[in-house]
């Protein structure tokens, strides 16, 4: 059993408290991010808000120790006057710093599968979008990110963006080509090609699928990703953007006609 600590400390106060008297001691948070302020006005309600953690000051105000981005969007909302608060025990700069270190040190980060599975459960549009594609492609996202399997995939992210930029079409034949290509790579399904091939899909209409995957299949992504690199050195672009070219030029190879244009960037 794992070590119980017995000093648990004072319990906090549970309050509604005037967000106008709410502070930031810059002393030790991190600058305000404008645009995530915005985000939370864009998007307010008060099943999203939670509770903020406060530290009493001397003159009935408080430093806010976490949640400062929350308190400075309710700050400007025209209709909220307080907020749900946290009031810790102890005070003073080097209470408050100690605070917001270890609520921020064992704070885990929310990976993109997680707010992925999260959205399809609260009916998120892209979320639907996304799960939609990969079923017609036959695969899926992963369970977790440690998870790996040939049909399975992590790049939620590269998914959304393409979707956004090359559309369903490209995407799905994207993923389903890949699938083809490396039925049983465990791995095979990464944001980087799945781009590099929506972006190919999107810009050739007539594209030979069956061609693509035949030219893939034989290579392994670790190859392709070392000509992709020999190509981003001398004529620089993103990785998407060189695995595409570098595709185009294999799918090429030996044609002298309908050859395909690795497409523009979006």
């Amino acid at each position: 059993m794992s070590k119980i600590n017995m000093n648990i400390g004072e319990k906090p106060e549970c309050a509604w408290v005037d967000a106008d008297l709410i502070d930031v001691d810059s002393n030790y948070q991190r600058e305000l991010d404008g645009r995530k302020v915005e985000k939370i006005l864009g998007e307010f309600h008060w099943d999203h808000f939670g509770a903020i953690t406060l530290a009493r000051k001397d003159g009935g105000r408080f430093s806010v120790t976490d949640g400062q981005h929350r308190a400075k969007a309710a700050q400007l909302h025209p209709r909220i006057g307080k907020v749900p608060a946290m009031i810790i025990s102890r005070s003073g700069m080097e209470a408050e710093a100690e605070n917001f270190l270890v609520i921020n040190r064992d704070r885990k980060a929310v990976t993109p599968v997680e707010r992925y599975w999260a959205g399809l459960a609260s009916g998120d549009e892209m979320a639907r979008r996304v799960r939609d594609i990969c079923l017609a492609a036959d695969c899926d996202i992963a369970p977790d990110a440690g998870t790996y399997k040939p049909n399975l995939t992590n790049a939620v992210s590269a998914i959304s963006r393409a979707l956004e930029r090359y559309g369903d079409r490209a995407v799905r034949l994207s993923l389903s080509t890949i699938r083809r290509a490396w039925p049983k790579d465990a791995k095979a399904l990464r944001g980087t090609l799945i781009t590099a091939l929506a972006r190919i899909i999107e810009a050739n209409e007539k594209i030979d699928l069956d061609r693509l995957a035949g030219v893939l299949r034989p290579k392994s992504f670790a190859e392709m990703t070392a000509h992709a690199e020999q190509l981003r050195k001398l004529s620089g672009g993103d990785a998407p953007s060189v695995l595409a070219r570098t595709i185009s030029e294999l799918y090429n190879k030996g044609l002298s006609a309908n050859q395909i244009y690795f497409g523009a960037r979006k």
